[in-house]
């Protein structure tokens, strides 16, 4: 009897702990399977991002072999995002990629002067880095070594209106817990004021933008962080995934554009950032880049080709919201009226505006100074309003009956002829919204 008593403990016990194992393993097959679920859809969502990210891009590209970095993607010159998706009823929505380059130029730097090897002579650090070439290319990039501090020394000034661009790249397959590289523009007093800005520190007055060919996760998505400080403190903070920088695409055209308060940041073309009240009313002068850590030591950022100018006001604004746009920058040969090079920044500005805003009609005014016979100037103001309005209708496709044109020649002076600046004054091109 005993030893059926212990046989039949023995089943029941072999029973409970299977049916404890079943329990388990049936748990475990369950969490398998979410996982295996949660893999698929991860890797199917990564592979019909990377195809859409093709398609954009103009299919996978060719990888460019560098003499001992690994592999450099060629970056895109339009930076085209597919924005196709329709909204019910309302069609396809519009996004204007509109980054037009200043064209005072304050400041440029390609590194021409510097030995490969060296640390560039007009820049300050406190870390180090080393101007390098790559093989099949005569560019000149500046490795940015980790955790420092680097600020070009002849860029001293930044204007209220300003364009700064220059090309970044990322070392293959880079890691999400790498450096980011972070842009600051800031107001500096001391030559030693870029030291404010790094790893775990900040200035008083300054705009921090950053760029990382990694997001979190494993899509093709870069990533950019922006943060703003206004009398040290923090007013702005906000981050974003990056299209058009990421693993698949790791070298990226980079092109900020300041309008007084405003700022817009494009990479590869695309606007990512646009603020309209980003820069604070203080003196910013100086631009530094910084890092912080390198994850491994394949990771490895670079830049190359800067170049910093000065741009036209925001005419976007002041034709559109307010009605009224004047400028005496759009220039022409004397006496006549050609269009000389450099007028077309403004007008192609106002150009975008225009498509961007197909209902609105536009009167052209065409000024002169006093120099010259009466009936001359009115009739040079008047072909100079025409040039204007052909080279928006040729180059922007902008209709021409949205353009009526008009002269006042010498007659609506707004400084006196006196003077060199204010006949340079007088011979303006206004605009007005109808």
């Amino acid at each position: 009897m005993k030893t059926l008593f212990i046989l039949l403990i023995t089943i029941f016990g072999i029973q409970f702990s299977q049916a404890q194992f079943l329990e388990k393993l049936g748990d475990k097959a369950v969490k398998a399977a979410e996982r295996t679920v949660e893999n698929r859809v991860e890797r199917e969502a990564s592979k019909k991002t990377d195809e859409a990210m093709d398609e954009v891009l103009g299919g996978k590209k060719e990888k460019k072999k560098k003499k001992g970095k690994g592999s450099k993607t060629e970056s895109s010159d339009s930076g085209e995002s597919d924005n196709s998706g329709k909204a019910k009823g309302k069609g396809s929505a519009q996004s204007a990629k509109d980054f037009i380059p200043g064209n005072k130029i304050i400041a440029t730097e390609d590194f021409k002067q510097d030995a490969i090897g060296d640390f560039p002579v007009n820049w300050y650090t406190n870390s180090g880095g080393e101007v390098v070439t790559f093989s099949g290319d005569d560019t000149k990039w500046l490795h940015l070594y980790s955790k420092g501090s680097f600020a070009p020394t002849h860029i001293k000034r930044l204007p209220e209106n300003f364009t700064f661009e220059f090309d970044l790249y990322a070392t293959d397959d880079y890691s999400f817990y790498s450096t980011p590289l972070n842009l600051v523009f800031t107001q500096a007093n001391e030559k030693s004021d870029y030291l404010k800005w790094g790893q775990f520190k900040t200035g008083k007055e300054g705009i921090i933008v950053s760029f990382s060919p990694q997001d979190a996760g494993a899509g093709a998505k870069g990533k950019s962080y922006l943060t703003s400080f206004s009398n040290g403190k923090k007013v702005i903070e906000n981050n974003l995934g990056l299209d058009t920088f990421h693993k698949n695409q790791n070298t990226a055209k980079v092109q900020v554009w300041r309008q007084k308060n405003r700022l817009r940041v494009y990479v590869n073309g695309e606007k990512i950032w646009d603020l309209p009240q980003a820069f604070s009313d203080v003196n910013y002068n100086s631009i530094v880049f910084f890092t912080s850590e390198y994850y491994t030591k394949n990771d490895k950022l670079y830049i190359a080709n800067l170049r910093l100018a000065e741009a036209g006001g925001d005419t976007r604004h002041k034709l559109i919201e307010t009605g009224e746009f004047s400028s005496s920058d759009i220039l022409f040969d004397s006496g006549k009226s050609n269009l000389k090079s450099g007028s077309q920044s403004i007008l192609d500005e106002l150009g975008v505006a225009l498509k961007d805003n197909p209902t609105i009609k536009v009167l052209i005014i065409g000024h002169t100074d006093g120099d010259g016979a009466e009936d001359a100037n009115q009739k040079l103001s008047e072909d100079r309003a025409k040039s204007v309005r052909d080279y928006l209708v040729s180059k922007h496709g902008v209709e021409s009956s949205r353009l009526i044109t008009s002269g006042k020649g010498e007659s609506e002076p707004v400084s006196s002829n006196s003077s060199a600046d204010g006949k340079k004054q007088n011979r303006r091109v206004e605009f007005r919204k109808l």
